[in-house]
């Protein structure tokens, strides 16, 4: 995200310009049956940025203990912010059995996993 990398080179980055999928679209794709959504550059762009700034504004801090913390907060707070765009904050009480690979490969071959397009 845009304003990810713009904290990240406000701070010290060399971030070259990058595009990412917006979310506007993962949220057409969820509705057409994409079911796996990777943010894992997301998170490490708002570790990143959080750490970049912290140590920037405090350049004599070395206790991790200190960047760390807000890093991880930026982190939780983007997985919350997308969990909500993504339609699934909240669901995690539906989810009582953890089915093996085994169950989901019978399921999927019964048809009962197939894209339903709303």
């Amino acid at each position: 995200p845009q304003d990810l990398q713009e904290i990240i080179n406000k701070f010290g980055g060399k971030m070259k310009p990058t595009w990412g999928v917006p979310v506007s679209e993962i949220q057409r794709g969820i509705k057409h049956g994409v079911r796996k959504i990777n943010i894992d550059t997301d998170n490490r762009m708002a570790m990143t940025g959080q750490i970049r700034k912290i140590l920037s504004e405090n350049p004599s801090e070395f206790d991790p203990r200190k960047y760390l913390k807000p890093a991880m907060e930026a982190m939780v707070k983007l997985c919350k912010q997308r969990l909500q765009e993504f339609n699934t904050a909240g669901q995690a009480s539906k989810f009582k059995k953890i089915l093996t690979p085994a169950d989901m490969a019978k399921r999927y071959a019964s048809g009962e996993l197939a894209a339903k397009i709303a």
